[in-house]
């Protein structure tokens, strides 16, 4: 049996590579974040997931001067999602690999950019919600791309799938 941990009254076993989003949710609210113009601590006065977007719109009020203002958190796959390809040592998750590759398949489209980058924020909430231990295998991300670009543009998964298989 895993050794559990037990980090801000969150549990989790020891052997997690990585971090589930929903994780990152709850830490954030807790984290100190102090106000922009005193530097003072702040509180947490409404909070929303944004789940297209895989971040969190909060809205924060100064402790000392009263001041209010929004942030937006968001978490960085690299540093809480591990890529395994089951060739090679695992390595940290690249979103910008991810783009490229969906640019490469798309760029027959003139909306290329727009098209790539919502799609790689689909294609990563995707991942992220089936990612077990924060590990994510290399057949998982192309049978996703496959299918996320197979609905969006038939031509887009033919191209990636010239140059990606499983």
């Amino acid at each position: 049996m895993p050794q559990i941990n037990l980090i801000w009254g969150f549990a989790f076993p020891q052997t997690f590579r990585g971090y589930p989003l929903a994780f990152y949710i709850a830490l954030c609210q807790y984290v100190v974040m102090v106000c922009i113009y005193c530097k003072s601590e702040t509180k947490v006065v409404n909070s929303r997931a944004q789940k297209r977007l895989n971040q969190v719109w909060r809205r924060r009020q100064c402790l000392s001067c009263g001041a209010v203002f929004t942030t937006e958190e968001s978490f960085e796959p690299s540093g809480s999602l591990v890529f395994d390809d089951q060739r090679t040592k695992p390595a940290p998750f690249n979103r910008d690999k991810l783009f490229v590759s969906l640019y490469n398949a798309l760029s027959h489209r003139p909306d290329a950019l727009e098209a790539s980058t919502a799609l790689t924020a689909t294609i990563l909430a995707k991942l992220v919600q089936n990612a077990s231990n924060g590990c994510i295998l290399r057949s998982e991300v192309i049978l996703t791309i496959r299918t996320t670009l197979a609905r969006f543009d038939k031509t887009a998964e033919t191209i990636y799938s010239a140059y990606h298989s499983t």
